[in-house]
C-alpha cells in the first residue's frame, strides 16, 4: 500500500486538474453512476468536535473509498488544525487497500476544486472582485480555485480573528495564482459583500454571515463552511432570492442548515433546490441565465470528490514513483 502525505498531494495534483476531476465525478454522481450513503456522523460533545465517515464507489475507473474527518473548532486555542482527515483507496475490482493519503490537504484542495468547477459555471464571466469570508485552513485553496477560474483583480478578505485574515493574506499574496491580485482586510462581513461579485463562506457560523441586501445583482455565492443542519451562513432571504445549485440532493437536504432551517420555517421548499452542479456539468440544466440573477453553490461535501482527486494523486505517484510503499500483510 503506498502512502501519500500533503506534499505529495501538492506535487502529483495541480488545483486546474482537481477542478477537471472534480468536475467529472460530479457529472457521474448526478447520471447515477455512483454510491454515496449519507455520511455517518458522531459526535463527541465533551470535545466539542464531530466525526464524519464517508464511503463512495465511483463506477468509472472503477474508484472505491472511505474517508473519515475530525472537525473540531476550538483546536485552534489547542495550535491544533481545526480538520484532520484520512483516505482510504480500495481496488475496486478485489477490495485490495491501495493508498492512503493524508485527507486535511486532500479535503481542502477537493472543495477548491468543487468551488472552481461552480464558479466556472455559475459566475458572471467578467467577475473580477472576490469576497472570502474565513480564513482558516480551507481558504488557500478556495482563492486558488477562484482564481484558477476567473480573473480576480480584487480580493476581500474576513476573519473573525483579525490577525487570522492577516497572517492568511501575507501567506498567500505572493502565490503565482495571487500575483495580480489586490488584497483588502474587511472590517465586517458586509465590507467584503458589498462589494463582491463572488462570494466564499468558509467558516463554522451558526448565525447568518451578513445582511441579504448587501448582496448585489448578479453575485454569485459559494457556501462551503456549514455543513450540519444546525449550521448556517446564508441569510434565509437570500437563499430564496438565489437561484440554488448543490453538490448532492441527497446530502444537502440531510445536512445543510443553510437550506434546512429556510424550509423548516417555511421560507423555501425543497423544490427550490435548481439543480445539481454534475446536471449543469452534463448540460441537463442550464446555468447562470441571466447577468443579474444571484446564484448559490451550497456544498457539505461529497465522498466522490475525495475519490476523484485522491486516485488522481495514487495515478501520479505510481507513475513517477513517489510516496511511501508498505507492506501491510
Amino acid at each position: 500500500m503506498r502512502i501519500l502525505t500533503a506534499a505529495d498531494i501538492r506535487r502529483a495534483v495541480s488545483m486546474v486538474d482537481a477542478i477537471a476531476a472534480v468536475k467529472h465525478a460530479f457529472a457521474e454522481l448526478s447520471a447515477g453512476r455512483a454510491s454515496v450513503p449519507v455520511r455517518t456522523s458522531m459526535a463527541t460533545e465533551a470535545y466539542q468536535g464531530i466525526a464524519l465517515y464517508m464511503p463512495a464507489y465511483l463506477v468509472s475507473g472503477p474508484s472505491l473509498g472511505v474517508k473519515a474527518v475530525t472537525v473540531y473548532p476550538t483546536n485552534a486555542e489547542r495550535g491544533y488544525p481545526t480538520i484532520f482527515a484520512t483516505v482510504l483507496l480500495l481496488d475496486a475490482t478485489t477490495g485490495r487497500p491501495m493508498a492512503l493519503l493524508e485527507g486535511t490537504y486532500l479535503t481542502a484542495l477537493r472543495t477548491g476544486a468543487a468551488t472552481g468547477v461552480a464558479t466556472d459555471l455559475l459566475a458572471r464571466r467578467e467577475a473580477s472582485r472576490l469576497c472570502l469570508l474565513g480564513a482558516g485552513g480551507q481558504a488557500p485553496c478556495q482563492l486558488e480555485a477562484v482564481c484558477a477560474v476567473r480573473h480576480i483583480e480584487e480580493a476581500w478578505v474576513w476573519s473573525r480573528h483579525p490577525e487570522h485574515a492577516s497572517a492568511f493574506v501575507e501567506q498567500v499574496r505572493e502565490q503565482p495564482f495571487a500575483h495580480d491580485v489586490t488584497f483588502h482586510l474587511a472590517g465586517d462581513p458586509h465590507d467584503g459583500v458589498r462589494n463582491a461579485d463572488i462570494i466564499v463562506t468558509a467558516t463554522p457560523a451558526r448565525t447568518p454571515l451578513f445582511a441579504a441586501d448587501t448582496v448585489h445583482e448578479g453575485a454569485h455565492v459559494n457556501a462551503i463552511g456549514a455543513f450540519t443542519p444546525d449550521m448556517i451562513e446564508i441569510p434565509q432571504a437570500l437563499v430564496a432570492r438565489a437561484k440554488v445549485v448543490v453538490d448532492s440532493r441527497e446530502s444537502c437536504l440531510a445536512e445543510a442548515g443553510d437550506l434546512l432551517i429556510p424550509m423548516r420555517q417555511g421560507v423555501i421548499a425543497a423544490t427550490h433546490v435548481y439543480a445539481e452542479l454534475g446536471e449543469i456539468v452534463a448540460g441537463e440544466k442550464a446555468g447562470r441565465e441571466s447577468p443579474t440573477e444571484i446564484t448559490l453553490f451550497k456544498s457539505v461535501g461529497n465522498a466522490v470528490q475525495d475519490l476523484a482527486v485522491g486516485h488522481l494523486a495514487l495515478r501520479c505517484a505510481e507513475r513517477e514513483g513517489f510516496g511511501q510503499v508498505v507492506e501491510m500483510s
